[in-house]
């Protein structure tokens, strides 16, 4: 019984996500390219400014975010499916982790990047922003790596008791 409440709530967290994600996506494409209906129209702005280079690093975290997101709905997947601590949902868990630590490094580095082949500005000084943002999500991602070794464990146990059995 419980199994089959696990399974209905991963699949519903599933069908959430991809319904919350795709609304997102949605927004984000419409205020990239000024798309509107009647009077509303939808702009999109990075906090940095709007220079194309900045705009092309949300386009790229949209993009990686996506990725993460298909990693976790494999996740959400396989447990829909039955699997509760399988290789599968480790990995696909794993891989989630992976891909959101990649967002954060991305959002630090780039704009890094970009600031150090821009040069120094008319103050002949180069100015570099850490967001407090961007070091919980690494720390974030850090955690759901343990709890991935975690879930791995728990496999494992879950692999012993079905031995004894």
């Amino acid at each position: 019984m419980a199994h089959a409440s696990i399974a209905r709530t991963a699949f519903r967290l599933k069908l959430g996500v991809w319904i919350v994600w795709a609304c997102i996506l949605l927004v984000y494409v419409a205020g990239r390219f000024g798309l509107g209906v009647g009077l509303l129209r939808v702009q999109s702005h990075a906090t940095a400014g709007d220079t194309p280079s900045i705009m092309a690093v949300a386009d790229v975290t949209m993009v990686l975010l996506t990725i993460a997101l298909w990693q976790l709905s494999r996740m959400l997947g396989a447990i829909a499916a039955g699997d509760l601590f399988s290789a599968r949902v480790v990995g696909a868990f794993r891989s989630f982790a992976l891909w959101l630590l990649i967002v954060a490094l991305v959002w630090i580095a780039i704009p890094i990047a970009l600031t150090l082949l821009a040069g120094p500005g008319s103050e002949h000084h180069l100015e570099f922003k850490l967001q407090l943002r961007d070091l919980m999500t690494i720390g974030i991602t850090l955690i759901l790596f343990l709890v991935a070794r975690l879930l791995e464990r728990a496999r494992t146990i879950d692999e012993e008791m079905r031995e004894i059995v």
